[in-house]
Protein backbone atom coordinates (compact mmCIF):
# COMPACT_ATOMS: atom_id res chain seq x y z
CA UNK A 1 0.00 0.00 0.00
CA UNK A 2 1.43 3.38 -0.96
CA UNK A 3 2.09 6.02 1.66
CA UNK A 4 -0.56 8.29 0.16
CA UNK A 5 -3.17 5.57 0.61
CA UNK A 6 -1.99 5.02 4.18
CA UNK A 7 -2.41 8.71 4.94
CA UNK A 8 -5.88 8.71 3.41
CA UNK A 9 -6.77 5.63 5.46
CA UNK A 10 -5.52 7.23 8.70
CA UNK A 11 -7.41 10.46 8.03
CA UNK A 12 -10.56 8.46 7.24
CA UNK A 13 -10.22 6.50 10.47
CA UNK A 14 -9.87 9.73 12.45
CA UNK A 15 -13.04 11.12 10.84
CA UNK A 16 -14.96 7.93 11.64
CA UNK A 17 -13.73 8.04 15.23
CA UNK A 18 -14.88 11.65 15.63
CA UNK A 19 -18.32 10.82 14.24
CA UNK A 20 -18.58 7.85 16.61
CA UNK A 21 -17.67 10.01 19.60
CA UNK A 22 -20.25 12.67 18.67
CA UNK A 23 -22.94 10.02 18.21
CA UNK A 24 -22.00 8.46 21.55
CA UNK A 25 -22.40 11.77 23.38
CA UNK A 26 -25.64 12.55 21.56
CA UNK A 27 -27.17 9.14 22.24
CA UNK A 28 -26.12 9.21 25.88
CA UNK A 29 -27.68 12.65 26.23
CA UNK A 30 -31.01 11.53 24.76
CA UNK A 31 -31.04 8.29 26.79
CA UNK A 32 -30.28 10.09 30.07
CA UNK A 33 -32.89 12.75 29.42
CA UNK A 34 -35.70 10.27 30.04
CA UNK A 35 -33.86 8.51 32.88
CA UNK A 36 -33.93 10.66 36.00
CA UNK A 37 -32.46 8.30 38.58
CA UNK A 38 -30.51 10.90 40.49
CA UNK A 39 -27.28 12.79 40.65
CA UNK A 40 -25.08 9.69 40.51
CA UNK A 41 -26.22 8.86 36.98
CA UNK A 42 -25.90 12.45 35.83
CA UNK A 43 -22.47 12.94 37.35
CA UNK A 44 -21.38 9.66 35.81
CA UNK A 45 -22.69 10.85 32.45
CA UNK A 46 -20.63 14.05 32.58
CA UNK A 47 -17.50 12.24 33.74
CA UNK A 48 -17.88 9.51 31.13
CA UNK A 49 -18.53 12.00 28.36
CA UNK A 50 -15.48 14.07 29.26
CA UNK A 51 -13.34 10.95 29.41
CA UNK A 52 -14.66 9.74 26.03
CA UNK A 53 -14.05 13.16 24.50
CA UNK A 54 -10.49 13.34 25.86
CA UNK A 55 -9.67 9.78 24.78
CA UNK A 56 -10.90 10.51 21.27
CA UNK A 57 -8.97 13.75 21.08
CA UNK A 58 -5.79 12.11 22.39
CA UNK A 59 -6.08 9.46 19.68
CA UNK A 60 -6.73 12.05 16.97
CA UNK A 61 -3.76 14.15 18.04
CA UNK A 62 -1.50 11.08 18.18
CA UNK A 63 -2.53 10.14 14.64
CA UNK A 64 -1.98 13.69 13.42
CA UNK A 65 1.43 13.77 15.11
CA UNK A 66 2.33 10.60 13.18
CA UNK A 67 1.51 12.40 9.94
CA UNK A 68 3.32 15.57 11.01
CA UNK A 69 6.46 13.56 11.84
CA UNK A 70 6.58 11.86 8.42
CA UNK A 71 9.71 12.80 6.52
CA UNK A 72 9.96 13.57 2.85
CA UNK A 73 8.86 16.30 0.49
CA UNK A 74 6.05 14.13 -0.87
CA UNK A 75 4.33 14.45 2.54
CA UNK A 76 4.52 18.24 2.75
CA UNK A 77 0.83 18.71 1.89
CA UNK A 78 -0.25 15.96 4.31
CA UNK A 79 1.86 17.54 7.08
CA UNK A 80 0.36 20.96 6.35
CA UNK A 81 -3.18 19.53 6.54
CA UNK A 82 -2.38 17.59 9.72
CA UNK A 83 -0.97 20.70 11.41
CA UNK A 84 -4.09 22.68 10.46
CA UNK A 85 -6.38 19.91 11.72
CA UNK A 86 -4.43 19.62 14.97
CA UNK A 87 -4.74 23.38 15.50
CA UNK A 88 -8.52 23.13 14.92
CA UNK A 89 -8.74 20.43 17.58
CA UNK A 90 -6.67 22.45 20.06
CA UNK A 91 -8.80 25.54 19.40
CA UNK A 92 -11.98 23.50 19.96
CA UNK A 93 -10.59 22.12 23.22
CA UNK A 94 -9.73 25.60 24.48
CA UNK A 95 -13.17 26.92 23.54
CA UNK A 96 -14.90 24.01 25.27
CA UNK A 97 -12.94 24.55 28.47
CA UNK A 98 -13.59 28.30 28.45
CA UNK A 99 -17.33 27.90 27.84
CA UNK A 100 -17.71 25.15 30.44
CA UNK A 101 -15.94 27.29 33.04
CA UNK A 102 -18.00 30.39 32.27
CA UNK A 103 -21.29 28.47 32.30
CA UNK A 104 -20.43 26.84 35.62
CA UNK A 105 -19.69 30.31 36.96
CA UNK A 106 -23.24 31.24 35.93
CA UNK A 107 -24.46 28.77 38.56
CA UNK A 108 -24.99 25.51 36.68
CA UNK A 109 -23.93 22.41 38.61
CA UNK A 110 -22.23 20.75 35.67
CA UNK A 111 -21.95 21.56 31.98
CA UNK A 112 -20.50 19.68 29.03
CA UNK A 113 -19.69 21.68 25.92
CA UNK A 114 -18.65 20.07 22.65
CA UNK A 115 -17.35 22.16 19.79
CA UNK A 116 -17.14 20.57 16.38
CA UNK A 117 -13.58 21.19 15.17
CA UNK A 118 -14.74 21.16 11.54
CA UNK A 119 -17.55 23.68 11.89
CA UNK A 120 -19.02 26.27 14.22
CA UNK A 121 -21.53 23.86 15.77
CA UNK A 122 -21.69 23.77 19.56
CA UNK A 123 -23.60 21.38 21.81
CA UNK A 124 -24.20 22.28 25.44
CA UNK A 125 -25.44 19.71 27.94
CA UNK A 126 -26.51 21.18 31.28
CA UNK A 127 -27.04 19.33 34.56
CA UNK A 128 -30.51 20.68 35.19
CA UNK A 129 -33.89 18.98 35.06
CA UNK A 130 -35.51 21.69 33.00
CA UNK A 131 -34.16 24.82 31.36
CA UNK A 132 -36.20 28.00 31.52
CA UNK A 133 -36.11 30.55 28.73
CA UNK A 134 -33.79 32.70 30.86
CA UNK A 135 -31.35 29.78 31.09
CA UNK A 136 -31.18 29.30 27.34
CA UNK A 137 -30.77 33.03 26.76
CA UNK A 138 -27.94 33.15 29.32
CA UNK A 139 -26.22 30.17 27.68
CA UNK A 140 -26.63 31.62 24.18
CA UNK A 141 -25.21 34.96 25.34
CA UNK A 142 -22.12 33.35 26.87
CA UNK A 143 -21.47 31.36 23.69
CA UNK A 144 -22.12 34.31 21.38
CA UNK A 145 -19.88 36.70 23.29
CA UNK A 146 -17.02 34.31 24.07
CA UNK A 147 -16.96 32.09 20.97
CA UNK A 148 -18.65 34.36 18.41
CA UNK A 149 -21.00 31.58 17.37
CA UNK A 150 -24.53 32.36 16.26
CA UNK A 151 -27.44 30.77 18.11
CA UNK A 152 -28.44 28.82 14.97
CA UNK A 153 -25.38 26.65 15.48
CA UNK A 154 -25.95 25.99 19.19
CA UNK A 155 -27.83 23.02 20.59
CA UNK A 156 -28.72 23.03 24.30
CA UNK A 157 -29.83 19.91 26.18
CA UNK A 158 -30.64 19.35 29.82
CA UNK A 159 -30.19 16.13 31.75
Amino acid sequence: MSKGKKIALIVSMVVVLVVAAVLNVTLLATNNKGDKQGDVVQTSFFQTSRLDRQTTRDYEIAELNEIINMEGDEYAEARKNAIAKKQQIVDAMETELLLETLLKAQGYDDVLVTVNANSDKVSVIVDKDELAREDTVRIYNVIATQASISHEYVRILSV
